[in-house]
């Protein structure tokens, strides 16, 4: 299946905000703003669905505009709808508001045309989205880096899980993440400075928080 990946940088931290579009259906993934924006991109293409791949404020702040425009469901994992409030204390902090969200149908192991990771640790319903040769991490594996965890309820012994999930993928696969540029696992497997692949192998990670 051809898949088309357009990204477009929203909200005051700079998320990535994903379209991901087969033919004339599409996926909007962690929507953080700049509803009207990621609109204008969809150029009337349907929307599948709407999906966080965690819900941090800054990865959910246009799903309420955007369900509604858009006349599509929105998807996150149970497990940080279970905490959103918690997740988002943070958000009061920064001064930012914590966005009201549509009620999440809950994540599966597949939806569309991925097969959906739990890969906990940024948070404790984190997922990363997998098609042929992509993944989404979201939060969880950047370029050089990884996801925080001394935000509300992260956890690092299970963001290294994750990643050390995540590099159980073929190497050539387009790594996606929440902020910066794009990367590939062969590259963060064999070089990211804080969960690399002899980290996997030894254990010997160190947590930078």
């Amino acid at each position: 299946m051809f898949v088309h990946v357009e990204k477009v940088v929203t909200g005051p931290l700079a998320t990535n905000t994903y379209i991901v579009c087969s033919a004339e259906e599409c996926v909007v993934m962690d929507p953080g703003g700049g509803a009207d924006r990621v609109l204008a991109r969809l150029g009337g293409r349907s929307v599948a669905a709407v999906v966080a791949t965690h819900l941090h404020f800054d990865h959910v702040a246009a799903v309420a505009a955007l369900t509604e425009a858009a006349g599509a469901p929105f998807y996150a994992h149970p497990a940080d709808w279970a905490v959103y409030r918690e997740l988002n204390a943070v958000a009061e902090e920064w001064g930012f508001e914590t966005p009201d969200l549509p009620t999440p149908k809950p994540l599966g192991e597949r939806l569309w045309i991925f097969d959906v990771w739990h890969t906990p640790g940024h948070t404790p319903g984190s997922v990363s989205l997998v098609a042929d040769g992509a993944v989404f991490t979201g939060d969880t594996l950047f370029y050089q880096s990884v996801g925080r965890t001394d935000l509300p309820l992260g956890d690092w012994d299970l963001l290294v899980q994750s990643v050390c999930r995540l590099y159980s993928l073929p190497r050539n696969y387009v790594v996606y993440p929440g902020h910066g540029p794009e990367t590939y696992i062969g590259l963060e497997a064999a070089d990211n400075p804080f969960i690399n692949a002899d980290v996997c192998k030894t254990g010997g990670h160190r947590n930078p928080y």
